[in-house]
């Protein structure tokens, strides 16, 4: 058979095998959280598009049995850890019901869509990142000219555009609902505009592009912990990298501080919400002025005092908000599972995080690009854990599950190209042979 013809039958198996495109749709909407019927349900056109691209899937019967590789049985063991430590301390609580609502929630996001998001091979897994980083950019695209052309007040944006489009103190929360998650976001969806340059899926240009939009609604976000998490992803990118990833790293950094000068000669500032919330912060060199900082100090000292009495048995699901003398869960996913459920359910957690840095880490060895993009997203996403209460939204799995999905296909289009130049390499010989 041409290497022609073995082509036209790869591309035509690929194409078989490509993801259907509701999967492509749902991640692609991964982050519009507002698309939901009602805010007090979390289910919103994303899940919709991911169970039917799910269905589909059973259908064709291209469900991977074990989504994590080795290691999936260690990540599901940990998942069942902690929602059985949830479970056990909400069944002592006064509302054990809340347990199942959330357990679905958890369920769906880091039981479920690893199903849905990995065993693609590596080239549509590629095409899936795509998706996501799209989808991103056009949501921040849409807040951006939304920030600068909407005129109405506070009140007629939340009914017009949805929960916290526009945040009170004029802080954009764009579709995912909240100013602090629009920056994890972007700060997760970073990394793969710079992977998928350096894998030539996407253009220069578009990079450059895609990473000066999220940029600056990352700044119209005003969020102190996207912002740090951003500098970890990139320096992620720089110290695990290789030397491509460097090269567009480094010089997308060289531009934003050209561009930082030039702005600054013509007396253009940052976004004053940014200045206010952040820079003053950095400026000042105390985190304590950044945001919220001193008021969610305060919920993880009044949490841990609790973690106290609640050592092995928490207070179950969704109750920490209940008993706190704030009135609001502590924003700290670590904290928050111990209190509620118990130090199983915290082992759980972060054994889940851990089996994603082991493919994070493995990765390097065969596919430094892979492996850096995982631990960057991971990175961030780790940042957000001690920033964040529950962590169910699809917002957060869908990033961590297409590069972990990444990881683990590391080094395949390597192997398959030298795979090639072998079989080509004995094909020529055998024909020389041939000839005599």
């Amino acid at each position: 058979m041409s290497s022609a013809s073995e082509g036209t039958v790869a591309d035509a198996r690929a194409m078989a095998d490509s993801p259907p495109t509701a999967i492509m749709v749902g991640i692609f909407l991964a982050a519009y959280l507002s698309w939901r019927p009602s805010i007090d349900i979390m289910f919103t056109v994303s899940d919709l598009c991911l169970l039917i691209g799910g269905a589909q899937l059973l259908v064709r019967k291209h469900i991977p049995l074990e989504p994590f590789g080795l290691l999936s049985p260690l990540w599901f063991a940990a998942f069942a850890l902690m929602m059985g430590g949830l479970l056990v301390s909400s069944l002592f609580c006064h509302d054990p019901t809340r347990w199942i609502i959330v357990a679905l929630q958890y369920s769906v996001a880091w039981a479920v869509l690893p199903f849905l998001l990995m065993g693609h091979g590596a080239a549509n897994t590629n095409r899936l990142a795509c998706a996501l980083l799209f989808g991103v950019f056009l949501m921040e695209l849409i807040g951006i000219i939304v920030y600068f052309t909407y005129s109405g007040s506070f009140e007629d944006a939340r009914a017009t555009l949805g929960l916290d489009f526009l945040s009170g103190s004029g802080r954009l929360g764009a579709f995912a609902t909240d100013a602090n998650w629009n920056g994890a976001t972007i700060s997760m969806a970073l990394p793969f505009a710079f992977y998928l340059r350096a894998r030539r899926v996407i253009g220069l240009w578009q990079m450059l592009v895609i990473a000066g939009v999220l940029f600056y609604a990352l700044l119209l976000s005003a969020s102190a912990t996207a912002f740090g998490s951003m500098v970890v992803a990139i320096l992620f990118f720089v110290l695990f990298g290789d030397r491509r990833i460097r090269a567009y790293v480094l010089g997308g950094l060289v531009g934003i501080v050209a561009l930082g000068i030039v702005l600054n000669a013509a007396n253009v500032t940052l976004p004053a919400v940014f200045q206010k919330r952040v820079a003053n912060a950095l400026e000042a060199g105390d985190i304590a002025e950044a945001g919220t900082f001193e008021d969610r100090l305060g919920l993880a000292k009044d949490a841990w005092q609790r973690v106290g009495d609640h050592m092995f048995v928490g207070v179950g699901v969704d109750q920490d908000r209940v008993i706190s003398p704030a009135g609001a869960p502590v924003h700290n996913m670590y904290l928050l599972l111990w209190v509620e459920g118990g130090f199983l359910a915290l082992v759980g957690w972060i054994a889940m995080i851990g089996v994603g840095g082991v493919i994070g880490f493995t990765a390097l060895k065969r596919d430094r690009l892979a492996g850096a993009l995982a631990l960057s997203v991971l990175a961030t996403f780790l940042l957000f854990s001690a920033a964040s209460p529950h962590m169910y939204a699809r917002l957060w799995a869908v990033p961590v599950l297409l590069a972990l999905a990444i990881a683990l296909h590391g080094g395949e289009a390597d192997l398959r190209r030298r795979s090639g130049r072998a079989l080509s390499s004995r094909r020529m010989r055998a024909l020389r042979y041939a000839r005599g």
